[in-house]
C-alpha cells in the first residue's frame, strides 16, 4: 500500500485514530481531520505516515480544502473512511431542532459533502469509501433515537452508493461497530457514576460480555482497504461481540 492514501476523518481520538493507525501500519500515507490540532498532533505522531488537516466536517470549505490538501500532499486518494460522528443522548420528549441539526449535520451531510468532494479521485483511483456507522441503525437504543436515524441514513446511502459506483469500480463498504470503548462516551454529558451503570447495562448485552476496542474495529477497515476485499462492496460488517445476531 506504499504508494497508496487514505483519508479518515474525525481521526484525532478513538476508533479513527486507530483506524489512521492501521492504515499507516499498512503502508497507507493517511491524512487525519478533526477540529482540534493537539489532539490531531498526538494522533498524527503514531507513524511518520500520518498528517492532519485541521477541519470540521460540516463547514464545506473546510472540507474543500482538506481534499485539496489531500491532492496537494499524494497526488491521489485510494480510501476514504467516513469516521466523524457525534452521538449526544437525548429522551423523546427532549429532543430540539438544535440537537436534531447538530447529529445529522456532522453525521449525514458532513459524511455526503466528504465523498461528493473525495469522488473525482476515488474514480480515478478505482478507490473505495467505507463508512463508519454503527449496529444502532438497525437495532435503536432509548435515549439515542436521533442518532440511530442519522446512522440508518448512513447504512441506506452506502448501500445505495455501492450498487450506483460499483460499475464506475469504486467500492463502498460499512462498518457498523457496537459498544466500543472509546473517549466518546466521556461526551455525553453524564455523571461517571451514571457512565459506569450505563456502561454495565450495555456490556451486559452483548454475548460476548464485554465491550469492544478501537483496535478491533480498525482491522475491518484494514480488510476492507486491503486487495483481500476486492470483490466486498455494500457490505455491513458488525463488530459488535454477537450483540446485533
Amino acid at each position: 500500500m506504499s504508494n497508496q492514501t487514505a483519508l479518515v476523518t474525525g481521526g484525532s481520538t478513538g476508533i479513527g485514530r486507530a483506524i489512521a493507525a492501521r492504515l499507516a501500519n499498512d503502508g497507507f500515507n493517511v491524512v487525519i481531520t478533526g477540529r482540534h490540532e493537539d489532539s490531531l498532533q498526538e494522533a498524527a505522531s503514531q507513524n511518520e505516515n500520518i498528517s492532519y488537516v485541521v477541519a470540521d466536517v460540516t463547514n464545506p470549505d473546510e472540507v474543500t480544502n482538506t481534499v485539496s490538501e489531500v491532492k496537494n500532499r499524494h497526488g491521489r486518494l485510494d480510501v476514504l473512511v467516513n469516521n466523524a460522528g457525534v452521538a449526544p443522548i437525548a429522551p423523546v420528549g427532549d429532543i430540539t431542532a438544535d440537537h436534531y441539526d447538530f447529529i445529522f449535520n456532522v453525521n449525514v451531510r458532513g459524511l455526503i459533502d466528504t465523498s461528493l468532494k473525495a469522488l473525482p479521485m476515488l474514480r480515478e483511483s478505482k478507490g473505495q469509501i467505507i463508512n463508519i456507522s454503527s449496529i444502532v441503525s438497525d437495532r435503536p437504543m432509548p435515549n439515542m433515537t436521533v442518532y440511530a436515524a442519522s446512522k440508518a441514513a448512513v447504512t441506506t446511502l452506502s448501500k445505495g452508493w455501492a450498487k450506483e459506483l460499483a460499475p464506475e469500480g469504486v467500492r463502498v463498504n460499512i462498518v457498523s461497530p457496537g459498544p466500543i470503548e472509546t473517549p466518546i462516551f466521556g461526551k455525553l454529558g453524564l455523571p461517571q457514576e451514571q457512565q459506569d451503570e450505563m456502561g454495565a447495562q450495555i456490556a451486559s448485552m452483548v454475548p460476548m460480555g464485554r465491550f469492544g476496542t478501537a483496535d478491533e474495529v480498525a482491522s475491518s477497515v484494514g480488510y476492507l482497504a486491503s486487495p483481500a476485499a476486492s470483490y466486498v462492496t455494500g457490505a455491513d460488517f458488525s463488530i459488535d461481540g454477537g450483540m446485533r445476531a
